[in-house]
């Protein structure tokens, strides 16, 4: 049975193809027509969301005289069907008929995030701007932070996420629950997160998600902490921090954290540096502005590099080559531009590296029982001496008396 689409005029059945479709009811003497609608799964809808739109397919026509390729044909198809693509439909393309295909879904604006994520684990090697980097942001929340965190998890590591949270109220236990993101490589908490109306994030979320890194092993791929304009927080986080087993840089801006907790800061294995030192990574990263997305991007590369020589050494070149998903969720308005010259604004504590990074664990001696000492050191009794009974009037002696 021939596929209708409904309101498509590049698709259209001929007359031996309509009279199939009607159907001669011989019950009740009635002739009824069937007709197949193909809808998108019953899923959040900003997962499936686009700026473009299937009806624009048609008008795809291949460049110079003559029919169209089947190579051609072949991509207008699927893009008309990109909401029923599975990762199923990727395996076994080679990248070459796949970069095809995904460049023409970005250049119609079909890339929605289910798209994206699709192409991003089916080609994890591969170097393209548009799938190895991308910005995805939710300006109008309207639901719970839980229901916005599932599609953006991988726990097979086939991509990173960067989260930024902003201009949102959230509840305690839904900040809890970022910890449940497998691939979270960079936290982002801006201007306005408040866990109440009236409460902004403090030092007791943070050690809730120590808590959930110790116990639970959560956080295995956060390289980047930033918190921005949270004037709750103060340095004891610092003693928090040093349970996230990856974390190598945190960022602080227009906080009460900065010079003055050098001290502590080191005493707990971080040393302080101002935002200047991120220019060098900005440039090396053929960066042209100091938006926040690529700050944040320019501060995970600089993180790899502290966790390569420190941290996680195996963890860190794995999932640097992965694509990056920078998930921007709350009203934030239009990036602007951070000073990252001097030490007004963004301050910068990374983790300290060893000298020896082979040897960064200290191997603490277990005390050894009686029955283990050596055969040359014989164990030897325990003499308790006993002391000689007193009573009041020798004290009293003792004393001169």
């Amino acid at each position: 049975m021939p596929l209708l689409r409904v309101k498509d005029r590049s698709i259209r059945a001929s007359r031996e193809e309509r009279s199939k479709l009607h159907t001669f009811d011989e019950k009740s003497g009635l002739q009824y027509t069937e007709t197949v609608l193909r809808a998108a799964p019953m899923r959040a809808d900003w997962v499936w969301k686009t700026r473009g739109s299937t009806e624009e397919v048609a008008l795809f026509r291949s460049p110079g005289p003559g029919c169209s390729t089947l190579r051609n044909m072949a991509i207008r198809k699927a893009c008309l069907h990109v909401v029923s693509l599975t990762s199923d439909s990727l395996v076994g393309l080679d990248w070459q008929v796949g970069k095809g295909l995904w460049e023409r879904i970005v250049a119609m604006e079909l890339d929605s995030l289910y798209a994206w994520r699709l192409f991003a684990a089916a080609y994890p090697s591969e170097t393209n701007e548009s799938l190895n980097r991308r910005y995805q942001i939710m300006r109008k929340p309207n639901m719970e932070l839980s229901h916005y965190l599932k599609p953006i998890n991988s726990p097979s590591f086939q991509w990173i996420t960067f989260l930024s949270l902003s201009h949102l109220t959230c509840s305690y236990t839904d900040l809890i629950n970022v910890s449940k993101l497998n691939n979270l490589g960079a936290l982002t908490i801006d201007h306005g997160v408040e866990v109440s109306l009236d409460k902004g994030v403090d030092d007791s979320l943070v050690r809730a998600w120590s808590r959930a890194a110790t116990e639970s092993g959560s956080f295995s791929r956060l390289l980047v902490i930033a918190c921005r304009m949270q004037k709750i927080i103060t340095a004891r986080i610092f003693q928090y921090l040093t349970s996230f087993s990856a974390l190598a840089l945190f960022l602080v801006e227009d906080c009460n954290i900065g010079p003055k907790d050098k001290p502590l800061a080191q005493a707990l294995g971080w040393n302080y540096s101002t935002g200047k030192d991120l220019r060098e990574v900005l440039v090396q990263s053929g960066v042209r502005n100091n938006a926040w997305d690529s700050v944040i991007h320019a501060c995970h590369k600089k993180a790899t590099e502290i966790a390569i020589a420190s941290a996680a050494p195996r963890d860190a070149k794995s999932t640097s080559s992965l694509s990056v998903l920078h998930f921007a969720l709350g009203g934030a308005p239009t990036d602007a531009m951070t000073d990252v010259k001097g030490d007004r604004h963004l301050r910068c504590f990374h983790r300290a590296v060893p000298p020896n990074p082979e040897k960064r664990v200290l191997q603490v001696p277990a005390k050894r029982l009686p029955d283990e000492l050596p055969r040359s050191q014989p164990f030897k009794k325990r003499i308790v001496k006993t002391m000689r009974k007193q009573h009041a009037g020798s004290c009293l002696t003792e004393f001169g008396f």
